[in-house]
C-alpha cells in the first residue's frame, strides 16, 4: 500500500470528526469524499494504494450527499459511465 502515513494525514483532513483508521476502514466512503475534496496529488497516491476499480466502485456505490454535481459527472465521464442522477437520501 502506498505510504500509509500520507493516507491517513488525507483521511484526518476529509474526516475531522473521526479518527482515520476509521475513515480508512471504510474504502468506498473515504474514496468517494476524496473524489470530491480531494487534491490531484491526494487522488494519486490513494490510486497507487487503492486501485483505479476501486474508485470505480465508490463512484458506483456512492452514499447520497457526498458527491457534488461537478464532481459527479467528472468521474462519470473518466471511466466513460453514461450521466446518471446524483444518489439521494431515501426519508422511507
Amino acid at each position: 500500500m502506498a505510504n500509509e502515513e500520507q493516507l491517513k494525514r488525507i483521511a484526518k483532513e476529509l474526516f475531522w470528526w473521526q479518527a482515520p483508521e476509521v475513515s480508512l476502514a471504510n474504502p468506498r466512503r473515504f474514496l468517494a469524499q476524496l473524489m470530491t475534496l480531494g487534491t490531484w496529488q491526494e487522488v494519486q497516491l490513494a490510486r497507487e494504494a487503492f486501485g483505479g476499480d476501486a474508485f470505480k466502485d465508490a463512484l458506483l456505490n456512492a452514499p447520497a450527499g457526498v458527491f457534488d454535481p461537478r464532481s459527479w459527472a467528472y468521474w462519470r465521464n473518466v471511466f466513460g459511465l453514461p450521466e446518471a442522477e446524483l444518489p439521494r437520501r431515501s426519508l422511507t
